[in-house]
């Protein structure tokens, strides 16, 4: 194997701030290493790992920080959402890959589940629909209910 040096390069200045490692993998290993050597975990879009596997894979996170003697704690827990926020209110039931489409209210119930009962600790909005609308109310409506849940 050859390796070339580049001449006159140089890395420049250190990060104003400690940077993470996260994982965003799939597979039976991944929630494992993870918690063995990654600083944070985005649970991929449940295209690709289904929510109700969600759990399974944050206690495996859990599992292995503990096991490798790291705090749990210092893991950062991100959840991947798809989805619109509707002017109806429907029943949201995180399954499959099915989009999550309700109203700000039901998004925050959403947010503040996934925190207290899965661990979820960020999140991460991808909407279907008109993504500057969406992101909109996500930041005025979403986020102001799902902190007022997590306060409560």
């Amino acid at each position: 194997m050859r390796f070339l040096s580049p001449g006159g390069v140089h890395a420049g200045l250190a990060p104003a701030h400690p940077v993470g490692i996260w994982v965003g993998a799939v597979g039976p290993e991944a929630p494992a290493f993870t918690g063995r050597v990654g600083d944070g975990w985005a649970a991929p879009i449940p295209h690709y790992l289904p929510y109700e596997k969600w759990r399974a894979s944050q206690d495996a996170i859990t599992r292995a920080a503990e096991d490798a003697g790291r705090a749990p704690s210092g893991i950062t827990r991100v959840a991947q959402l798809v989805g619109d926020i509707t002017e109806e209110p429907g029943t949201v039931r995180l399954r499959g890959e099915k989009p999550v489409r309700a109203d700000a209210a039901g998004w925050a119930r959403v947010l503040a589940d996934l925190a207290t009962e899965t661990g979820f600790d960020s999140f991460v909005y991808r909407p279907e629909g008109n993504g500057e609308t969406q992101v909109r109310r996500w930041a005025r409506e979403v986020v102001p209910a799902a902190r007022t849940l997590l306060e409560a």
